[in-house]
């Protein structure tokens, strides 16, 4: 196939629209740059396109005049089969990169992009020496950092945890921690002091064993690095390291969630030997990184995990221009299934913790500091009129972070004309607001649709997408007015509550005042001393009770994730950000007939 690959090099260096017949003028110095190789090597790519029956061609007479090639093939004939036999030998990313190229015509792209779904879901693959799992999933964006001192999306969150281990886990089932890279913690009566007995034999993706060292480098690289999650640790008087395998912290003052503190993925333990780099990443996890570029990130399977080995031997997680198709998790040409059911496609949902919500800048100056503006606005965003008009996974209004105190939600219809009412008495006088949001699609049309509600009743409102790779560096935190966003709490939704507010890396701190911020600073600092789950959740009712009393934010919709997969497809079950569970997965194929 190196000739089609050579003619569709020349084609894509070509003008448009040429069609099979069609003769063009070129030099052989225009086919060395098109074709990265020296005028030798180019007499010899064009004998064997010419005996191949590729192209005719005329030489120029003399030095550097234009030759005559007439092309003998189409490009959508060559591109098709090309790209079938890079699927069928499994190469994905001269695959991708052929789908990729900027002059590849759009109708052509997508048939060839519908081709490549088959390509994904799970496949059986036969090596030289095994037969290997493989899982490719489709991602619709880049991903940002996987840097466990800077992440800040939950999808990101989710790869992180399969590199890297944590001392503790949370168990979402008993609302507990167990055990992870700590076999055993104790702390003394208040809180104060924490010891934590680390595991032996444990080792990172690069042989060493893991130490105490290793979490004493984490720790410290937080602050380090100025990672917007360092707030968690600042109590944090001194650290002893007892031995290789034993460490304990002493802290400022009383804390019975400091546990949950390192079972956080910004805790994420990293080797301390070893520079950090997020395209070769290194932690304990159950897959260790083999390749992260802009198209793809590779995760094999890590051998020496010190916990049950995972059964998929390979994840890859390509990023593809308009999703090729939206059941991630199936298992193209994979019939035996089908022999003991009729539908081979199971769904599993889960109504994410978290919640859509549009909030209030107000660190910048402005109407929305005036109470009766943000009535008007949370009349306007009429929660249970989104949900009915846009659909999708827009399944439930939200009155908090969490589904199950949102149950009992029912707004009514909200009459415009009592929002336009609002909004004159607020003083507005027609000045165009910035409602900023995060570049998803279906973030865009609730933007559209909130532009459109408060253009009905003459408020102004331009929208601006923040891309994910800006989540930082964005300029929302001086110019937006109202951000509309969506957060997702982990399983340990108390861990949860305390970032959402207290990470800088939150648009909530980013977008509170002195004054909030002060008031929640008292309210958290009780918080974490308080004994019991019953009592900490009292004061998040009462955080959440003066966030919709004063219109802090307005909650908007819950969630639902939808997924499908096969049903030869087992071990499956959904982490708090809605992604199955890699290390879990298997496949069961077909018993063999006696």
């Amino acid at each position: 196939m190196k000739s089609t690959e050579h003619y569709l090099n020349i084609l894509l260096s070509l003008p448009p629209h040429l069609v099979k017949g069609e003769t063009v003028s070129i030099t052989t110095r225009d086919l060395t740059e098109v074709l990265y190789c020296t005028s030798r090597n180019v007499k010899l790519i064009l004998r064997k396109l010419l005996e191949e029956g590729f192209i005719e061609w005329q030489a120029g007479i003399g030095r550097g005049n234009s030759s005559k090639m007439t092309l003998l093939r189409d490009l959508g004939d060559v591109a098709d089969e090309y790209f079938q036999d890079l699927l069928a030998k499994d190469k994905i990313k001269e695959a991708m990169d052929l789908l990729y190229h900027k002059n590849l015509p759009i109708p052509l792209c997508s048939k060839l992009r519908a081709r490549l779904g088959a390509r994904f879901g799970f496949q059986v693959e036969q090596t030289k020496s095994a037969i290997v799992d493989v899982l490719r999933v489709t991602l619709d964006r880049k991903l940002t950092s996987l840097d466990p001192a800077f992440v800040s999306t939950s999808t990101e969150a989710f790869f992180l945890q399969q590199f890297c281990d944590t001392l503790v886990a949370f168990d979402p089932q008993t609302k507990t921690y167990l055990p992870a890279l700590a076999h055993f913690w104790e702390s003394n009566e208040d809180g104060s002091r924490w010891t934590f007995y680390l595991r032996k034999g444990v080792r990172f993706h690069h042989g060493r064993p893991f130490t105490a060292k290793d979490v004493l480098f984490t720790l410290q690289r937080l602050e380090t690095v100025h990672s917007p999650s360092r707030w968690q640790y600042k109590e944090i008087d001194r650290v002893d390291i007892v031995s290789d395998h034993i460490i304990t912290f002493y802290l400022k003052q009383p804390n019975r969630l400091f546990l949950h503190f390192f079972g956080s993925f910004y805790m994420s333990i990293l080797p301390h030997d070893v520079e950090f780099s997020e395209k070769a990443m290194i932690g304990t996890g159950p897959f260790r990184m083999a390749e992260f570029t802009d198209q793809v990130l590779v995760l094999e399977v890590f051998e020496d995990f010190y916990r049950e080995r995972a059964l998929l031997d390979r994840v890859e997680l390509w990023l593809i221009p308009d999703d090729i198709q939206n059941d991630q998790y199936q298992l193209p040409n994979w019939d035996d299934a089908r022999q003991e059911e009729n539908d081979p496609t199971t769904e599993i949902e889960s109504l994410i913790d978290g919640c859509q919500f549009v909030a209030f800048n107000f660190r910048k100056e402005g109407i929305h500091h005036q109470p009766s503006f943000r009535m008007a606005m949370r009349l306007l965003y009429d929660r249970t009129a989104i949900i009915g008009e846009l659909k999708g996974n827009r399944m439930a209004p939200a009155s908090s972070f969490l589904p199950d105190k949102s149950k009992h939600v029912d707004d009514g219809e909200a009459p415009l004309k009592e929002a336009q009412a609002y909004l004159r008495e607020s003083g507005y006088s027609g000045e165009a607001l910035k409602l900023y949001y995060l570049d998803k699609k279906e973030f865009l049309k609730d933007a559209q649709w909130l532009q459109l509600r408060c253009h009905s009743i003459g408020l102004h409102i331009t929208i601006h997408p923040i891309p994910f790779a800006d989540y930082f560096s964005t300029d929302a935190d001086r110019e937006a007015d109202l951000l509309l966003i969506c957060e997702s709490l982990e399983d340990d939704t108390e861990w949860g509550y305390l970032r959402l507010f207290q990470d800088e890396s939150s648009f909530l701190h980013r977008f509170f005042n002195h004054e909030q911020h002060a008031w929640l600073g008292m309210c958290f600092r009780k918080f974490v001393q308080l004994p019991t789950p019953k009592a900490r959740g009292e004061v998040i009712d009462r955080i959440e009770q003066r966030m919709r009393d004063e219109d802090w934010i307005m909650f908007g919709y819950h969630i639902n994730k939808v997924s499908k997969y096969h049903s030869a497809l087992k071990g499956v079950s959904l982490d708090s950000f809605g992604w199955i569970d890699f290390s879990k997965l298997w496949i069961k194929q077909k018993a063999a007939m006696g």
